[in-house]
């Protein structure tokens, strides 16, 4: 949901830096003349396989290649992708999917019904054990059972005729056609996908997809090379291609724009103040539903276990420092794991306030008086954003400041950090959950339930999973909300985690960069995007 030009680039960046402003800024306002668009991407890709993808980097890639059903729209509703429309059963259970005509892989095979029954099975495949099909798709009827190895065939999914597919899930639930717009829902070429085998880049670029843009290579760990499908769906995009290099450190990230050498960065708040006033016209903000927060394991750390110990660490968290030291006041403080954004979300909502006296209270209660007898504490983070090691650094002086406790800060390689949180064998993580899908169950069931397939804190509370249980297969409406509502009260006072701040991606973009969609799930595939002459 990985050979490195690093060290040559940071070599040169204070002669880029200052060069910016005078020779280097008319040849960086130039659009590339072959059209095509110039990304750094943060880490490698973790995966080619759309149904093995965790991290949000990895999908913004995928996401250009291969698509599913349904896909997401600017204005944040779904709409028809390879479906061009869908019916929905009386008792809300079965939907019936009319696939788009003339849709072909990029290796030329037309797309059938027949393929989105291939791709949905393989999503189960209990050789591939995805970590991911069983929580976006595993509301359709047998999903468990074939993943599980008990059966060869996906029971829920029949195929109508070559143009028609009708999947039936379990039980009615009005979040559910959102799930499919994640990439375990994408539809994949049978002669390059298989069942018993993950998908390689050199199948992605043999055309497993019917995206907007074909893979064409792949350097390890350097770059990934996109061009225009010529033959997509929804007429050729208006670029050649995409650029990716592949770009560990922020500050090298920050060099190659403003060096003209990239056309889209992510911009860091330490770089904030002085560009918003040379590239004032380029910074962009972009709301998004997501979160950052502190995830507390109970499993791998015991004293976690006693919620005095997670609340004290919560009341010893000043957000609002955060805020104002890190983000620079451009980001809001997160009183609920569910953003702003969200239906279902309240703005109104508080969660723990700063309390310093509160939180060494309670620690002592808990049996470590001015944190004698607690042991350290390890904070695992991603690599390549300052922002984080800048968070990190300050809770971990506000826990030793408010609480005597010794906290650590550990940058983690990003694939690293993801098989370790997967494997809930981190104590402590300072992480982003960023919405696949705009519900509350994708916050709540999916992150904090006793069962949830991303609860990585060992938390439980039989009301708050009964609670969530019964708002998850709820219609929409006032009733629905106010159980999630009752369920986000429950988790902000029982602290699995610590929620820190919603999400806004503040980039720096080129002025001939234009006609970028985007809506609250991200930037999507860029097949409007133009880049003026």
């Amino acid at each position: 949901m990985i050979s490195r030009p690093r060290l040559a680039a940071l070599a040169l960046l204070p002669c880029l830096v200052v060069s910016a402003g005078c020779g280097h800024k008319d040849r960086a306002a130039k659009a590339p003349s072959d059209n095509v668009f110039r990304i750094a991407m943060t880490a490698s890709p973790t995966t080619f396989d759309p149904i093995m993808v965790e991290d949000g980097t990895t999908i913004d890639m995928l996401q250009q290649v291969a698509e599913g059903l349904v896909q997401w729209t600017p204005e944040n509703k779904v709409t028809g992708a390879l479906a061009k429309s869908w019916d929905i059963s009386k008792d809300g259970r079965t939907y019936t999917f009319h696939l788009r005509d003339g849709v072909k892989f990029q290796d030329g095979n037309p797309m059938t019904a027949q393929d989105v029954y291939f791709s949905l099975k393989r999503a189960f495949s209990n050789k591939l054990e995805s970590p991911v099909s069983l929580t976006y798709l595993g509301d359709i009827v047998g999903s468990d059972e074939l993943f599980a190895g008990k059966t060869t065939e996906l029971t829920g999914v029949k195929v109508i005729d070559p143009m028609t597919i009708a999947i039936t899930i379990k039980k009615p639930k009005t979040y559910w056609i959102y799930t499919l717009t994640y990439p375990t829902g994408y539809i994949l070429s049978p002669s390059e996908a298989k069942l018993d085998a993950p998908l390689t880049d050199k199948d992605l670029a043999a055309g497993a997809g019917t995206g907007p843009f074909r893979l064409t290579q792949y350097t390890t760990d350097q770059k990934v090379t996109l061009a225009a499908n010529p033959a997509y769906w929804g007429g050729a995009p208006k670029i050649a291609g995409q650029d990716r290099r592949i770009v560990i450190d922020a500050a090298t990230r920050h060099s190659l724009y403003v060096n003209g050498e990239i056309d889209i960065v992510d911009e860091q708040k330490g770089d904030l103040d002085t560009d918003s006033k040379t590239l004032k016209d380029e910074v962009k903000f972009w709301p998004r539903a997501a979160t950052y927060y502190v995830g507390l394991n109970q499993g791998t750390f015991p004293a976690f276990k006693d919620v005095r110990v997670r609340q004290a660490l919560a009341y010893a968290t000043d957000k609002q420092k955060i805020r104002h030291v890190v983000l620079r006041d451009n980001l809001d403080v997160a009183e609920d794991i569910l953003p702003v954004g969200i239906p279902g979300a309240d703005p109104s909502f508080k969660g723990i306030p700063y309390d310093p006296a509160k939180a060494r209270e309670l620690l002592a209660a808990a049996g470590y008086p001015g944190g004698k007898g607690l042991p350290a504490i390890t904070i695992s983070y991603r690599e390549s954003y300052p922002d984080l090691d800048k968070t990190v650094d300050l809770i971990r002086g506000m826990w030793k400041d408010n609480l005597g406790i010794d906290v650590q800060g550990k940058r983690t390689q990003w694939t690293v950090l993801l098989d370790l949180e997967h494997k809930n064998q981190i104590d402590a993580y300072h992480i982003r959950w960023a919405a696949d899908y705009l519900d509350p169950q994708d916050y709540y069931t999916v992150l904090l339930t006793t069962h949830g397939s991303e609860n990585h804190t060992g938390y439980s509370n039989p009301k708050f999973d009964q609670l969530c249980e019964q708002a998850d297969s709820m219609p929409d409406g006032p009733g629905r909300v106010a159980k999630y509502r009752e369920a986000a009260r429950i988790v902000a006072d029982e602290v699995p985690m610590i929620p820190l701040y919603y999400q806004k991606d503040i980039e720096l973009v080129k002025p001939y960069v234009q006609n970028i969609d985007d809506g609250l799930m991200g930037h999507l595939p860029y097949k409007n995007l133009t880049l003026a002459k």
